[in-house]
């Protein structure tokens, strides 16, 4: 009996683990030093991080003194529907809730393939060697993270509108002073 049920958890280990690089949907980001992409339905704009230190060079932090939050999505080059699901669920939360945000300059959105070699210093830094969705606040020269993979691995898919709160809640409260 333990054998079976380890065998059935065994399998289904490895049947996430493959169908998480099956489908194939590449949506990398070119990127120099590590360019910061706003993404919005409309447009997407460049503004460059300096990953050394972690410093914004954005004037709106500088002469405003508002936090700026970064959402980075990390994805493999082949991905599975759950993430898939989790950069849909992102882009439509910050889309409804934050776009002023976005336009002001003070919320960056970074889609980041972790199989391209210019992503690898982004890649490393968040320990992202697949999956991955991280809201980083950067207030005052100081950076704080929130892992929500497992949030978006969970809901995005089935209980998108749970996820989609976890994450507006999430970047709300890092936009705060």
């Amino acid at each position: 009996m333990k054998r079976l049920l380890f065998l059935f958890l065994l399998n289904g280990v490895l049947v996430f683990s493959i169908s998480c690089n099956s489908k194939q949907t590449d949506k990398s980001v070119n990127q120099d030093s590590i360019a910061i992409q706003t993404t919005d339905s409309t447009s997407a704009t460049s503004a460059q991080a300096d990953t050394t230190n972690n410093q914004v060079s954005l004037q709106t932090q500088a002469k405003e003194n508002f936090p700026v939050v970064f959402v980075y999505n990390f994805h493999v080059t082949n991905r599975c529907p759950s993430c898939i699901a989790i950069e849909e669920a992102t882009t439509k939360t910050i889309n409804t809730y934050f776009a002023n945000e976005l336009k002001q300059g003070l919320l960056k959105r970074q889609v980041v393939n972790v199989d391209d070699e210019k992503n690898a210093k982004i890649a490393e830094k968040y320990q992202a060697f697949g999956s991955g969705l991280f809201v980083t606040r950067v207030y005052e020269g100081k950076e704080k993270t929130v892992d929500l993979t497992s949030d978006g691995f969970k809901l995005a898919r089935n209980k998108e509108t749970k996820f989609i709160e976890i994450l507006k809640n999430a970047i709300s409260s890092s936009l705060k002073k």
